[in-house]
């Protein structure tokens, strides 16, 4: 742990001031752990635990007891000057104290510590739901890198074979509207290259928000390669697992409880609480003797007019609302692991089809395509279908790619439970 917090430490000291290089680069697990340190969501959550915390103290306490003091008997005829120092006077010192019954204070701090277990899983649910932000936001960096990458190789090409067309057009080989279309093909190109350009910059930035970092927002580059493939498909128990130890489902459990000690609180609601008085009071004295007194009193509340049964039902429907949202989150896990999952092999098959197939058979016509059109043996309408069909192919390939890597860490955001938060995921 320890070494990990140096880490953190040392590589943030030294990204915000490296001028030296124009990007700082982070691979996935550097980012996570940045995130993890920075998020400002982060930062609110822990905010919550400790609001929820000093609820606890408040929970625990006692009520105050009350001390009264009064002074009577006052002769308004007398005079200013002498009000104070003549006039016989009566003082009266109480002081109040009420003894809680029916375990309110114990059910207090029970419902207080069950609200403060719920807060601490909200922070661990806030920090699975940030991991997968930052590994998408990641792995849309690194396809928007790939992309404008495979812009530029295909604006550069683009312009490679206008020139051809142009010397081609220049010999007569080539008609003015075959030239037009290579024309137009380049232009489109070269704007392709700015588009993607500016979705570098909006990945970029997505990225450096979650990482707290928006002033080197436009420095933010991916360093490694794509996380290797693995897919496995989740069994029976690892779902049920999910289910029911995952942050979320946790928490709303949690709030379940703190639920049921509401209910019993306002049900104590009925205990009657006493309240004990002692007092003492001095009258003025006689030419007999001193008239002081000490005297005890003991109040009981009367219910007359409440009995509380409105504190009751509402706290019995409060109960009954966190149960169906219990039931609601373990229902709506079971139905997103179930869609990710068939997402996840939905993308795999298509990243294979298009990786192992389409993208190869049209690297092959392409290349064709291109020796036959410098032979003359295609026209430019056929050259550059071709060269077409290969620029989606690469461009589907590259997608499919992020979109797998994508779906494979929503899966394991959705399998991470309470126990496995701090294990890196199988991807």
């Amino acid at each position: 742990m320890r070494r990990s917090t140096l880490f953190i430490l040392a590589l943030w000291i030294l990204l915000p001031g490296s001028g030296l290089a124009s990007d700082i680069a982070l691979n996935l697990e550097e980012a996570e752990r940045l995130a993890l340190t920075r998020n400002r969501d982060i930062r609110f959550a822990q905010r919550n635990i400790e609001a929820a915390a000093a609820d606890t103290l408040s929970a625990a306490a006692s009520p105050n007891p009350i001390l009264f003091l009064t002074t009577s008997h006052f002769n308004p005829k007398s005079r200013p000057t002498t009000l104070f120092r003549s006039t016989p006077a009566e003082d009266v010192i109480r002081l109040d104290k009420t003894f809680e019954r029916g375990n309110k204070r114990e059910l207090r701090m029970a419902m207080a510590d069950s609200e403060l277990t719920a807060t601490r899983l909200d922070f661990d649910d806030m920090q699975r739901h940030i991991r997968l932000n930052v590994r998408s936001a990641w792995f849309g960096l690194k396809q928007a890198e790939h992309h404008v990458e495979l812009s530029s190789i295909i604006a550069s090409q683009s312009e490679r074979i206008l020139e051809l067309a142009r010397r081609r057009y220049r010999a007569g080989d080539l008609s003015g509207a075959d030239l037009g279309r290579f024309e137009a093909d380049t232009a489109r190109a070269q704007a392709g290259m700015r588009t993607t350009e500016s979705a570098l910059a909006r990945a970029r930035t997505v990225l450096a928000i979650l990482l707290a970092d928006e002033d080197h927002a436009l420095q933010m580059a991916t360093r490694g390669d794509w996380p290797a493939i693995m897919i496995t498909q989740p069994d029976t128990d690892t779902i049920h697992t999910a289910i029911e130890q995952r942050p979320d489902t946790q928490s709303a459990s949690a709030r379940v409880e703190a639920a049921r000690h509401n209910l019993e609180l306002m049900q104590a609601k009925r205990t009657r609480d006493v309240t004990v008085s002692l007092q003492f009071e001095r009258q003025p004295e006689d030419v007999m003797q001193p008239r002081n007194s000490v005297g005890m009193g003991i109040s009981i509340p009367l219910f007359i007019g409440n009995y509380f049964e409105g504190d009751i039902r509402r706290a019995h429907a409060e109960l009954a609302l966190a149960e169906d949202h219990l039931e609601a989150i373990r229902a709506r896990i079971r139905a997103e692991i179930d869609q990710l999952a068939n997402e996840l092999q939905h993308a795999s098959d298509r990243w294979q089809a298009l990786q192992e197939q389409a993208l190869p058979a049209a690297r092959r016509t392409a290349g064709a395509a291109e020796l036959a059109f410098n032979k003359g043996a295609i026209s430019a309408l056929e050259f550059l279908d071709a060269q077409r069909t290969l620029r989606s192919s690469e461009l589907d390939t590259l997608q499919a790619r992020s979109d797998l890597a994508k779906a494979r860490a929503a899966l394991d955001a959705a399998l991470e439970t309470a126990s496995s938060k701090e294990q890196e995921p199988a991807l």
